[in-house]
């Protein structure tokens, strides 16, 4: 079992194996909620499109993007979330339908 302290800010560090299974990192949310038993549950709150920061700047490689390059940019990174299991089937969906 792994255990964290509270500090006096009430700040907790989470366990890295716990990030690890969560596949949560520095920025993101955690979701805190009781059940009917009265057990915490702890989940991770995913975005429906995983983090873009950098996106474009990578995919381009220094040069300018047409918008079917940016659209295909952006598909690649869905499916590869989805893929990691960043992203949730339905949200893998609605993303497919939108486009």
């Amino acid at each position: 079992m792994d255990t964290a302290r509270i500090s006096s800010k009430g700040q907790v560090t989470v366990p890295k194996r716990v990030r690890t299974k969560l596949a949560v990192g520095p920025g993101d949310q955690l979701a805190f909620e009781f059940d009917e038993g009265g057990l915490l549950r702890v989940t991770p709150v995913h975005t429906a499109v995983p983090p873009l920061r950098g996106l474009l700047a990578d995919a381009a490689g220094g040069r300018h993007l047409d918008s079917d390059q940016i659209d295909e940019a952006i598909r690649q990174r869905m499916h590869a979330g989805w893929l990691a299991g960043e992203i949730g089937k339905e949200d893998w969906d609605k993303y497919n339908a939108a486009s």
